[in-house]
């Protein structure tokens, strides 16, 4: 392949007043390559890192210039008490894409949370965003859900309490959850959490900065957000092999999300959801080549 396989790099960024750790992917170009691709900006999802799409963008990177940002209060990025509310950290996503030299526009791809922070990015800077893939999020707002309440949902989305857990057990925990385990994922898995001297490990995002990303997801306005949407759309859904009863709820939920997400975005050229059959919600690190050939795909389609 002419200019070589993706090198990656990590480094750091500035933000809205907090340095961000990113994870970045790009390969030398031949001087007749032509213009080059839009580059794409990767989000990871509440509680999670950049790591977790360390096995998607190289490949993503074989076409363009990637980087993934550890969001704030996430990863190896600072962690302060404040500032998670949607527009800091819009304000940290832009501030760091153009720390990193993106130019005046660019992709941008969120996986569960991160796709709403993909949406608020487009939302609030359409002129900066060239096309959005959401990746199992960004299909419907907290508050949309029949008969919630923020007391309900606090209660429920709440982290669990794994401080103190043995390394081996709570890997144990991951491994059960993402089938088609391959090892390099046990690596990705302990470095989205702290690994402590003892043994065990600890969430990097503080339980009270976690509730505060809820709020902000539970005050989110859907027709300001999906109305403002001018950017091609691409939703990458998992949809489980054998469903229980709770993941049914929740598939029928983002059935209805996204047909109402497709209504709200009217002024979007393009809204495509194409779903992914026995996939668990961490499409990153289940599926990535099947995520990254889709994404690829959509862009290369858009002229992106």
């Amino acid at each position: 392949m002419a200019g070589g396989e993706p090198q990656m790099r990590v480094g750091v960024a500035p933000g809205s007043g907090v340095e961000l750790s990113f994870r970045e992917w790009d390969r030398p170009m031949p001087a007749d390559s032509g213009p080059r691709r839009l580059p794409l900006l990767l989000l990871h999802g509440l509680a999670s890192a950049a790591i977790i799409w360390d096995l998607t963008a190289p490949l993503l990177a074989r076409e363009r210039r990637v980087v993934a940002l550890d969001q704030r209060g996430h990863g190896q990025s600072d962690k302060p008490n404040d500032g998670y509310d949607f527009a800091t950290i819009v304000a940290d996503a832009l501030a760091a894409a153009e720390a990193l030299g993106f130019g005046e526009r660019f992709a941008v791809a969120g996986h569960s949370w991160g796709a709403n922070v993909a949406l608020e990015l487009a939302a609030a800077h359409p002129e900066r965003v060239a096309a959005l893939a959401l990746v199992d999020g960004g299909f419907g707002m907290l508050r949309q859900r029949p008969g919630a309440t923020w007391e309900d949902v606090s209660r429920n989305l709440a982290p669990p309490q794994f401080a103190g857990t043995p390394a081996e057990t709570y890997l144990g925990w991951v491994r059960s959850s993402i089938p088609r385990w391959r090892p390099e994922l046990g690596d990705i898995a302990l470095s989205i959490v702290e690994l402590r001297p003892d043994g065990t490990v600890g969430p990097r995002l503080a339980r009270a900065n976690h509730m505060r990303i809820l709020r902000a997801m539970w005050d989110e306005d859907p027709d300001a957000i999906f109305g403002a949407i001018r950017a091609p759309v691409l939703y990458v859904l998992a949809e489980p092999a054998q469903p229980d009863e709770r993941q049914d709820a929740f598939l029928a939920a983002k059935r209805r999300g996204i047909e109402s997400a497709r209504q709200l975005m009217a002024h979007a050229p393009r809204v495509e959801v194409q779903w992914l059959a026995e996939t668990v919600h961490d499409i990153p690190l289940q599926r990535p080549e099947a995520l990254a050939e889709r994404i690829s795909a959509f862009l290369r389609e858009e002229h992106i």
